[in-house]
């Protein structure tokens, strides 16, 4: 009994340890499920080749649960492309909105998205989706907080 007690503890700890700080999150007006952007770190580095590990977060049907991408998903709709990376910190580029890239780095010792909102640098918090249909965007909201002072900030993008 003790040896399994001992594995479960074992178990508990590498699950925990291999989920990264959360950088931000993408909520859909479609439902609750979110899809979520953590940094991908080991011994205080972020993994150059692949900084995020991106997942789905179940909020209606199956609370708490989460659920990885499919490879469609990665490709088309939630995925990133890395653009640069070195110095412990990463470039990329969303898939479906690759025109504002995102700089994953460290900031008061804890790891960020940065990107630029209303021409201010700010820390990634939140995409919404305003959808039309499963497969149409009416618009995305970038939400954050800017680096300089702290305020919120939001920006509406229309495609």
């Amino acid at each position: 009994m003790r040896k399994l007690l001992l594995f479960i503890a074992l178990c508990i700890a590498l699950a925990l340890q291999a989920k990264g700080p959360r950088l931000f999150h993408i909520s859909r007006s479609l439902n609750k499920n979110i899809v979520c952007y953590d940094a991908r770190v080991s011994g205080g580095k972020i993994d150059a080749k692949n900084p995020i590990h991106v997942y789905w977060q179940n909020n209606e049907e199956r609370p708490g649960e989460e659920d990885e991408l499919n490879a469609l998903q990665r490709r088309l709709a939630f995925g990133y492309k890395v653009k640069s990376a070195g110095g412990n910190e990463a470039c990329v580029a969303l898939v479906a909105y690759g025109k504002r890239p995102l700089r994953i780095c460290q900031r008061d010792k804890k790891w960020v998205a940065l990107v630029e909102i209303n021409g201010r640098e700010c820390r990634l918090r939140e995409i919404y989706v305003k959808a039309k249909g499963a497969m149409s965007v009416e618009y995305i909201e970038l939400r954050g907080t800017a680096t300089a002072d702290g305020r919120q900030q939001k920006e509406t993008i229309r495609p």
